[in-house]
């Protein structure tokens, strides 16, 4: 077995940090800082939810979901739940669950 020396483990942990942020765990889980998962509302495979008006996100292309996401963060947003998502994620958590989205089959 492998072990790395104390002395790299800060290096370590700034190149985990350098990856990005993973967006099927933001979409899953949420980020923490006050975006909900999208599976809250769009559906455990991102099918969407008629019944509440929340789309199918699967599939969709990645600059769909930015400037959707662009749009509720904005003052044209009017849906209170998107708006907290949008303003919540960062703009490289934004790129990663769209990119995560868009890598799914659609529903």
């Amino acid at each position: 077995m492998h072990r790395i020396p104390i002395v790299l483990l800060p290096l370590c942990a700034l190149l985990v940090a350098a990856a990005g942020p993973d967006g099927s765990v933001i979409a899953h889980d949420g980020n923490g800082h006050g975006a909900l998962a999208c599976t809250t509302c769009h559906g455990q495979t991102f099918q969407g939810n008629p019944a509440i008006h929340a789309p199918a996100l699967a599939g969709e292309p990645a600059t769909t979901v930015l400037a959707r996401l662009a749009h509720y963060a904005g003052p044209s947003g009017h849906n209170a739940m998107m708006r907290q998502v949008a303003t919540s994620l960062s703009p490289a958590e934004r790129r990663a669950v769209a990119t995560y989205l868009a890598s799914l089959p659609k529903s």
